[in-house]
């Protein structure tokens, strides 16, 4: 029978990397040197033992003994021994911390062996055994392993590119001189800038709602400084209450124009503000009598000719 090597470290496996032969602990599967069928665990997959149990030189090699009397070990047992089957793999257990990087490359530095396995494709990723925390890794779970270790490595310090950059850019990302800068300390400036842009933001924001505020407020000012202009004018007899709205319009587009036509109108009354001129048409001597006094002064000092005219109708 041929003897396997179950692992090389100077070889990498399906997932990219070498598990170093000296830091593979034996003491458990010494015990136990279970051979499976294709790393299934059953109890009917186990196929042999494996012996002779060998490390030398970065290799961790074996021998097979075969369980003749089981048919299915048999059947394997043939074509081994035929070298139709040549592979064997090995399942393992790690913690995530011993799976690191070391001068460029990924290596698991320790491990205990689990059991080792005849595959038909040694070099599969299905052939390799993963174990973490006593849980099996799927083919996916490993690489995503393997590729957080390594954009890890690749954001270390030593291995950060130093930058060279322009004058304008340093003094952009406050840096006094001209300088070779890495990564992180780019980053760093970035991220203040970025800050400062966030501070200005906010209190630009901030003014902006003061000055909506305040134009708010000068709006309501000048609407009520119109509504009360027009009002009075109205009061004083120089403008009837149809033409309300018009002057308010015209003093809402230009309000010193409208204020100076205002101005120029002679008021028709000078008693209160409050007396009222008097509604409806008043055309006869006795509609007039129906006035009260008050009535009567506002009717004859707002509408003259109308006065004259009831006095004629005698």
């Amino acid at each position: 029978m041929p003897r396997f090597i179950l692992n090389d470290e100077t070889k990498a496996n399906s997932y990219g990397f070498k598990i170093k032969t000296d830091g593979i602990n034996l003491e458990r599967f010494a015990q136990n040197p279970v051979m499976l069928d294709g790393h299934n665990p059953s109890n009917l997959s186990v196929i042999g033992k494996w012996k002779d149990i060998q490390t030398e030189e970065g290799k961790l090699s074996a021998d097979t003994d075969f369980d003749t009397e089981d048919q299915n070990a048999a059947l394997i047992a043939g074509k081994v021994e035929r070298g139709v089957i040549k592979g064997a793999s090995m399942g393992i257990a790690f913690k995530r911390q011993d799976l690191h990087y070391e001068n460029g490359e990924l290596i698991l530095s320790a491990c205990e062996l689990l059991e080792a396995s005849i595959v038909s494709i040694p070099s599969n990723a299905n052939a390799l055994r993963l174990y973490v925390d006593n849980k099996l890794l799927t083919g996916d779970e490993v690489q995503n392993l393997c590729l957080s270790i390594e954009n890890n490595e690749n954001f270390k310090p030593e291995h950060m590119k130093k930058v060279q950059l322009s004058t304008a850019a340093l003094l952009i990302l406050g840096f006094a001189t001209a300088q070779e800068l890495d990564a992180e300390q780019i980053n760093e400036a970035l991220l203040s800038l970025d800050k400062q842009k966030k501070d200005l933001e906010q209190k630009l924001q901030l003014s902006e709602e003061k000055v909506q505020a305040y134009e708010k407020k000068a709006k309501e000012e000048k609407d009520k400084a119109i509504t009360e202009m027009v009002s009075l004018a109205v009061k004083q007899g120089k403008i009837t209450a149809d033409k309300q709205q018009s002057f308010i319009d015209l003093a809402h587009q230009n309000f010193d124009l409208a204020k100076s036509a205002l101005e120029a109108i002679p008021a028709k009354q000078n008693f209160s503000p409050d007396v009222k001129t008097p509604s409806g048409v008043v055309q006869t001597m006795e509609e007039f009598q129906k006035l009260s006094l008050t009535e009567q002064l506002a009717f004859k000092q707002s509408n003259p000719e109308g006065y004259k005219a009831i006095l004629k109708s005698l």
